[in-house]
């Protein structure tokens, strides 16, 4: 079979069997991802049809691209999620349940923006869970890992300019204890 046949063989195919595709994405996808992975896999499939060797196994050949678009955006997930989670253990947080709370970081935090003081203190100074936090200002936990490690950037630099530290656990060492600006 020509190149030329085989596209047009993929792109018959594709469109006589768009519903049956469409329900075996849907049955491992996410609602939202359901188009992506149609659009991707179609694409793919037309780019791909010359390793179509045999015109009768064009459907089968065509749920085995879709089935490696799925498998390719569950990694790509599991990745980004592996990511935002490294991200949030990443920096240090403003207090361990073994240290006591640095008046100074709960002063700086407070003049972070909303949302950045929100986040820290249900899961920095509250020590909630990241999962209960998301779920009180009505976020994704994706989004309350990012939002996590960028208040926590964020503080960690306010610190730094303000107090001369980095860090909750270095209060003792911070100029504030001189200034008496923060502490109380």
């Amino acid at each position: 079979m020509s190149e030329f046949d085989a596209k047009a063989c993929v792109g018959s195919a594709l469109r006589t069997h768009r519903s049956e595709l469409r329900r075996y994405v849907a049955s491992r996808v996410g609602p939202d991802d359901v188009d992506d992975v149609l659009q991707i896999a179609a694409l793919r499939a037309i780019e791909r049809a010359r390793d179509l060797r045999d015109p009768a196994l064009v459907l089968r050949w065509l749920y085995r691209v879709h089935a490696n678009i799925v498998i390719d955006l569950g990694r790509k997930t599991a990745s980004e999620r592996r990511l935002l989670e490294a991200m949030a253990l990443e920096a240090e947080p403003v207090a361990s349940r073994d240290e006591p709370v640095c008046g100074c970081s709960i002063a700086l935090a407070r003049q972070l923006s909303a949302n950045y003081a929100a986040i820290l203190d249900l899961v920095d100074i509250a020590e909630g869970s990241l999962t209960q936090a998301a779920r009180t200002l009505n976020i994704s936990v994706n989004n309350a890992t990012v939002r996590l490690h960028r208040a926590r950037a964020a503080l960690k630099k306010l610190m730094l300019e303000h107090c001369g530290v980095t860090s909750s656990s270095a209060c003792s060492d911070c100029r504030c204890v001189y200034k008496g600006c923060c502490q109380g």
